[in-house]
């Protein structure tokens, strides 16, 4: 990988765009290997106390205005800019770009709007258990730099890719997993069709011999597949019951993940018995459907990694006892439609509305239930810590309250885990 950087800084003025986790690992990585003619870096925030001090930092509202005063821009995922990229003089480019132009070969892909962390940690499990040399990074939480000195010729390397970091991708892992495409992201990409072509960077680059997991349903919106492309199913898991499986995951579509892992591990001569005895052992990840105890009688689930209408349905027909959902986060203008009809015929008791997003679902719920006889009580309460007051209070015994927000968290939380964090600690 070193080669491919230093190719591509050598000479060069460099900015590192954003100074975030991805950021300061590219600094770090450019910075040892040298041969650039400058570097800078900008942020909205001002980093100075964490940037060496040699090195300039651009900060404030006009930050991304300096782009075209240098060669390549390395941006950090998640910053949306002024113009396409294509448009700068400057060549725009990511980590994540020229780690799989390094070691595309040796890479399994993983995207989805619903199920990637889950379904990439799963898989890098199932390898790690069966002997394999595994290394994963990625959206997960660690920069693919970060990983880049322990690569070996037998490494495999499990990438969970979000749309930001496949947005401006020039090149394909050979093995990509492509879970699904649901509408998302929509306050950074506009259009749901924007947001899509994001997600099918992760197999538009490969070629003949590359291979894409898909499904039926998410095969019929790609385009331009030039690989091998194997359909995948629930039934192609070896089993039907996680439970029986020894699982603590819940949910159908935890079998259909289950079932991309498999395919995926047999790839790399992993059978069945080998799947299962290291299936029984994945323990899950926090905040995805996650249990975290019973108080009063009443179960408490922490599924604050939902951020859309596919995902908070799923919660609620996963968790079989479930009677209040937290719904709302940051208003990203998603269509609520589907998940306000589901909701009105739901086995949920009630439902806590909150935040920005929160309170236009309430109102669409309120303007759709006029006049039934029957629907689930609805609320809305201006944040979380009302919100879980509220549901403490009322939820009956023998019931589950779900936090599944169906809404993102920035505007409150720092992330989606903080969110999950102060839930946890606000119920217990």
């Amino acid at each position: 990988m070193k080669t491919v950087l230093k190719e591509l800084i050598l000479n060069k003025k460099i900015l590192i765009l954003g100074f975030g986790r991805e950021g300061r690992s590219t600094l770090r990585e450019i910075m040892s290997l040298g041969g650039f003619s400058s570097i800078s870096v900008a942020d909205k925030n001002n980093v100075s106390d964490i940037v060496p001090n040699d090195i300039p930092v651009i900060f404030g509202d006009t930050y991304l205005d300096i782009i075209d005063e240098y060669d390549v821009v390395f941006k950090s995922p998640g910053i949306v800019l002024n113009r396409s990229a294509d448009e700068y003089k400057a060549l725009i480019v990511g980590e994540m770009d020229v780690f799989v132009k390094a070691y595309g070969d040796r890479i399994i892909g993983v995207t989805g709007t619903k199920g990637k962390s889950t379904t990439s940690s799963l898989i890098a499990h199932i390898l790690k258990e069966n002997g394999k040399n595994v290394l994963f990074a990625g959206n997960i939480g660690i920069p693919v730099f970060d990983i880049a000195d322990k690569v070996t010729k037998d490494s495999v390397i499990v990438i969970e890719m979000s749309c930001h970091q496949l947005e401006y991708i020039r090149y394909s892992p050979h093995v990509a997993v492509l879970l699904n495409i649901y509408e998302d992201h929509l306050d950074h990409y506009g259009t749901r069709e924007k947001y899509a072509l994001a997600k099918k960077h992760i197999y538009l680059n490969q070629g003949k011999d590359d291979l894409l997991f898909t499904t039926k349903e998410t095969l019929s919106e790609c385009e331009n597949i030039l690989s091998k492309t194997i359909l995948i199913d629930k039934s192609m898991a070896p089993f039907t019951d996680l439970k029986e499986a020894g699982s603590v995951l819940k949910g159908e579509h935890n079998i259909l993940n289950a079932a991309f892992a498999y395919e995926v591990s047999k790839m790399y001569g992993i059978g069945e018995n080998g799947f299962l005895k290291a299936f029984s052992t994945f323990k899950g990840l926090p905040h995805r459907l996650e249990y975290i105890g019973s108080k009063d009688g009443v179960d408490y689930y922490d599924d604050s990694i939902s951020t859309t209408v596919k995902s908070a349905i799923s919660a609620i027909e996963s968790i079989e006892n479930a009677g209040i959902i937290l719904l709302g986060g940051m208003e990203r203008n998603l269509d609520y439609d589907e998940l306000i009809d589901y909701l009105i015929t739901s086995k949920l008791n009630g439902i806590v509305f909150m935040y920005d997003s929160g309170k236009r679902m309430y109102d669409l719920y309120i303007k759709a239930i006029a006049g039934k006889a029957k629907a689930p009580k609805a609320v809305y309460e201006k944040d979380l810590k009302d919100a879980v007051s509220y549901a403490v209070l009322n939820a009956e015994k023998g019931t589950a309250v779900l936090l599944s927000p169906a809404a993102a968290s920035y505007d409150h939380f720092k992330n989606f885990e903080e969110r999950g964090d102060v839930y946890k600690k606000l119920v217990f």
